[in-house]
């Protein structure tokens, strides 16, 4: 039975590419669940289609981040580590990190999603506080101190009323470092 009301979600499912303009990739995918954890941080489960593929990740965001800006001014108190953290489902992440790099143009040896990827997060808009009502749009940042020769930024946005996580590519010159983050190539 739980096989049938897996495949029912299916089609509600949307195509993940959605970008605007050509020169970048944009995703959306259509959040399936969402709870909190032990710590009270916000997880979401998102899903969407590449092709005939089905692509997923989870994605947990820190309960305790403000707004990055304070009366016009960028609050460097407010960029928040393990802000914005990326878990694998598995196979449905293998295919989302499939799908990132076709989308990307990159080349890598492995597909296989690395089981948790940590960033640094800011908060561009929206009231992480009200998670549950507000369109919450962030900034991160992979490998924020260079160790790993892997540094890039991603928008991560979110609106949990009408079910959607957005992923914006803030320049193209990171498509390949978050290819290497999410997979350790």
């Amino acid at each position: 039975m739980s096989f049938l009301n897996f495949l029912k979600g299916q089609h509600k499912l949307k195509q993940i590419d959605v970008s605007e303009d050509q020169d970048f990739v944009d995703l959306q995918l259509t959040i399936t669940k969402n709870w909190n954890d032990e710590n009270l941080n916000h997880i979401i489960q998102a899903k969407g289609l590449w092709g005939k593929e089905t692509v997923g990740i989870e994605v947990s965001f820190r309960r305790d981040m403000k707004l990055g800006i304070v009366n016009t001014e960028v609050d460097k108190k407010r960029f928040y580590r393990e802000g914005v953290n990326f878990y694998s489902i598995g196979e449905l992440s293998d295919n989302f990190a499939r799908a990132l790099s076709t989308l990307f143009k990159t080349e890598a040896s492995s597909f296989k999603m690395l089981d948790t990827i940590g960033s640094t997060a800011f908060v561009l808009s929206g009231q992480p506080e009200y998670f549950d009502e507000e369109y919450i749009k962030t900034k991160i940042f992979f490998d924020d101190t260079n160790e790993k020769d892997s540094y890039a930024e991603w928008y991560v946005n979110i609106d949990l009323k009408n079910r959607i996580l957005e992923l914006r590519e803030k320049d193209q010159e990171y498509r390949k470092n978050i290819i290497n983050v999410l997979t350790n190539n």
